[in-house]
């Protein structure tokens, strides 16, 4: 009995791992136009003199964008929200970060 229980276990944990591959290589349309940023912040629309930054998470973070030069100082951003950056007219963003 506990080898026919044990054999059961082991074939659906195999199964189970077999199909855990196939679940995490799908990926979002989101996921394959940016790559994901590290931490909650995320570069969002930007122009000249200014950037979005949207916060990913269900918390209040302080965030900044990176350019060339001096990055700006970080501003606060409540859960889910975004929030509007300056910027010198000729840096162009390249990412939020959270700080």
């Amino acid at each position: 009995m506990m080898t026919g229980l044990r054999t059961a276990f082991v074939a659906a944990m195999a199964a189970a791992l077999l199909s855990a591959p196939g679940a995490v290589a799908t990926a979002s349309a989101e996921d394959e136009v940016a790559p994901r940023e590290p931490g909650c912040a995320r570069l969002g629309n930007h122009g000249f003199g200014w950037a979005d930054i949207r916060n990913a998470c269900g918390h209040t973070i302080s965030a900044t964008v990176e350019v060339d030069g001096w990055d700006p100082s970080c501003i606060q951003i409540g859960p889910g929200g975004v929030g509007r950056i300056g910027v010198d007219s000729d840096d162009e963003p390249y990412y939020a970060y959270e700080c």
